[in-house]
């Protein structure tokens, strides 16, 4: 039975006593609904509930006995619900409760009360209806006590909001849907000029303000978020980036009345970018545009041309003689050399002209809107001249020249890739004519190349097919005619039985670099066939094998010297090796080096076709060669056409018995050049006269019977 009332006791404060663990019941559901209240215990959660109850009929109380019934608990009247709900709010604020979370606890906690107040069966006798209003109005003085601390906060908040806000770099506001300032932090404020709220946000950059108010308008309407960039000048008179984003702050009931928005100074990073992209499609030494973006403008001219009446030209240069400097003169000068280059080519075209390097010594040039073809021919002619001026790099003087082909569109092709072939292919005829020259890209050029496309595949296969021979060619002692040393010498066996001579297929495999696999394949079976020769006879055997230039003087190829050493090693005397002048003349030191190991290695140097280069003395004897080969023209020509070749080939001879070499002369055909050569102190000779190149089986039985 419920206790009787004390006299000052009001009503429905006995009925917040009374029910109170109903109520709390009932309310812990509806608290449960809350996004913060979710996972807190619920002892704290009821402990804040139950104190503000509590307080307010304790409130109540006071002021039924000090007002009468109708008084409302305010002023003094409402001390302790006021300092309970202050605590409240506080705690729980610091809970994480949002005012949202709070207004909705007490909303909880009055429909609690209220739920139980019209199910209680005695309600109409007991309760009337100021008992409701003093009630609501006790809740909602609570609530507004409790918000106080939130209002605080806030208070702190937006200043902290603020003092971060403005310690960062960027440029952080709020403006109206017309653009004017709400709020700007510090950064903002500095470029506006105080007093920021009254200026237009669009009034740090004019240039810019008519984006500037599309965009705002677009977020205010649609609510979606806007970005953009701009560009302003600042007080210092440099030139800034800034890359916005702009945001709607939308009411309850869905409509726009503000905007709140970043921009960010992404000046270095355009930089970063820009730079980026210059390295992308711009050459990093000449500061040209490189392969990626010539190909690019080539397409978009080619295009442009087909809409109009004009031609397009490509030119494509190749420096002559560019490699000779660099060997020469260093990388250094190499490079200080194109530079010069880039800035000869680019002051013979025109604006609209493009000029590229696509890579080491080559440069391209597209000349747009051309209605004559003269136009072209004057130009290449001054660009020839250009070239050919002496180059001054470091105080010394360089000189190169250009080979230059040349192909049109739309006469010749109408597309990118067709066009660069025929440039090239034009050139490469140029090159091959006597270079510091240019030459039209022609349909017969087109076959040749593809031709020699065909000749290069074919070469590529005869290695993996094994399709390559080597013949040996017998060497003679003119004294007693007997075989003493043989020169090993390539051949190719096409599938369909065709034999091919090294003149033939020797010139591409030097361009294409498969002269280092063929030179190696050959080494790897000469030196085995020397061996078995030297069991055969009974003495050491040597056979000569052939060591294009390129293979002393390319870079491309010097992987093969690791393997090629190890057989050198192996063979020592057993086998010579037959170089040109020229590779002498190379004093390079990689030239040097590679001779040296092939010296240590015991293997002796013979120098091919002597006569017809540039060696001298001192070359012969600094790199200690052994052998000179007459070339075959003084041989053939000795008897009949020029007798002048008789008085070569003599102080050949001489020469090379004076610095202790021995002499082979090549290309004997007849008994008479034998005999002349024998009486003239050549010590030996090869040749149709006594064999031409054959197989090891075949060459195995020529020494047999030249023993019997």
């Amino acid at each position: 039975m419920d206790e009787p009332p004390s006299k000052n006791e009001a009503r429905i404060a006995r009925f917040i006593r009374t029910n109170l663990p109903a109520i709390l019941q009932h309310w812990d559901a509806f608290a449960r609904s809350i996004p913060a209240a979710r996972h807190m215990p619920a002892e704290r959660l009821r402990d804040h509930a139950t104190g503000i109850l509590a307080a307010i009929a304790a409130d109540l109380d006071q002021a039924e006995s000090s007002s009468g019934p109708a008084a409302a608990p305010s002023g003094e009247a409402a001390h302790q619900a006021g300092s309970q709900a202050g605590l409240h709010g506080a705690g729980r604020l610091n809970a994480g409760f949002s005012v949202n979370d709070t207004v909705a606890e007490f909303r909880a906690l009055r429909a609690s009360v209220m739920r139980l107040w019209a199910d209680a069966d005695h309600a109409g006798a007991e309760l009337a209806s100021e008992d409701l209003i003093r009630f609501n109005d006790a809740i909602d003085q609570s609530l507004s006590e409790s918000l106080q601390a939130y209002v605080i906060e806030k208070d702190e908040l937006t200043h902290r909001f603020d003092t971060l806000l403005s310690a960062t770099p960027d440029l952080q506001f709020i403006v109206d849907v017309d653009g004017h300032v709400l709020y700007a932090n510090q950064a903002l404020t500095r470029l506006l000029g105080a007093p920021a709220d009254e200026r237009q946000l669009a009034d740090f950059c004019p240039a810019f303000a008519a984006q500037l108010g599309r965009d705002l308008r677009a977020v205010a309407e649609t609510g979606a978020t806007g970005r953009g960039e701009l560009e302003t000048m600042l007080a210092d008179g440099s030139t800034h980036t800034y890359r916005y984003i702009l945001m709607p702050v939308i009411n309850e009931d869905g409509s726009v009345d503000a905007l709140t928005g970043t921009a960010r100074n992404i000046s270095e990073l355009k930089a970063s970018e820009a730079q980026i992209l210059r390295n992308a499609y711009y050459d990093s030494l000449t500061g040209l545009p490189n392969r990626i973006l010539f190909r690019e403008r080539l397409e978009q001219d080619v295009r442009r041309t087909a809409r109009t009446e004009f031609s397009l030209a490509l030119l494509f240069i190749d420096l002559d003689g560019f490699k000779e400097v660099n060997d020469r003169f260093g990388h250094d000068t190499g490079d200080l050399l194109l530079r010069q280059c880039a800035e000869r080519l680019q002051a013979c075209v025109r604006a609209t002209d493009t000029v590229a390097r696509i890579g080491g010594d080559e440069f391209t040039v597209i000349l747009n809107e051309v209605n004559r073809i003269a136009f072209v021919e004057v130009l290449v002619c001054q660009i020839l001249a250009e070239l050919a001026r002496p180059f001054s790099i470091a105080g010394k003087q360089v000189r190169v020249s250009g080979s230059i082909g040349i192909t049109v569109c739309p006469q010749d092709g109408q597309q990118s890739d067709d066009l660069l072939c025929n440039a090239d292919q034009a050139m490469f005829v140029a090159k091959h004519a006597g270079r510091n020259r240019f030459s039209y890209f022609t349909p017969d050029i087109r076959d040749s190349a593809w031709a020699r496309l065909r000749a290069i595949d074919e070469l590529r296969q005869a290695l993996a097919r094994c399709e390559l021979q080597v013949h040996y060619q017998p060497i003679v002692d003119l004294a007693s005619e007997a075989i003493v040393k043989a020169e090993a010498l390539v051949r190719w066996r096409r599938p369909d039985g065709t034999l091919v001579l090294p003149q033939q297929f020797i010139g591409v495999a030097e361009e294409t670099g498969l002269i280092g696999e063929i030179d190696a394949w050959v080494l790897s079976q000469a030196v085995p066939c020397a061996a078995r020769l030297g069991e055969l006879t009974g003495a050491p055997f040597q056979i000569s094998v052939n060591k294009s230039p390129v293979a002393f003087m390319s870079r491309m190829i010097g992987h093969t010297w690791d393997d090629d050493m190890a057989l050198f090693d192996h063979a020592g005397a057993r086998i010579a090796v037959e170089i040109t002048e020229g590779v002498l003349l190379d004093d390079s030191p990689g030239v040097r080096d590679k001779l040296a190991r092939l010296q240590r290695a015991g293997v002796q140097f013979t120098i091919d076709d002597f006569g017809i280069g540039y060696s001298s003395m001192a070359y012969l004897n600094k790199f200690k060669v052994d052998f000179l080969k007459i070339d075959q023209s003084f041989v053939k020509d000795m008897l009949t056409t020029n007798p002048n070749s008789q008085v070569f080939a003599e102080t050949i001879i001489a020469m090379a018995h004076k610095l202790g070499l021995k002499v082979i002369a090549e290309g004997v055909e007849t008994v008479g050049q034998r005999d002349w050569l024998k009486q003239a102190g050549c010590d030996y000779a090869q040749g149709f006269l006594f064999s031409p190149a054959t197989t090891e089986e075949r060459f195995a039985q020529l020494l047999q019977a030249g023993a019997a």
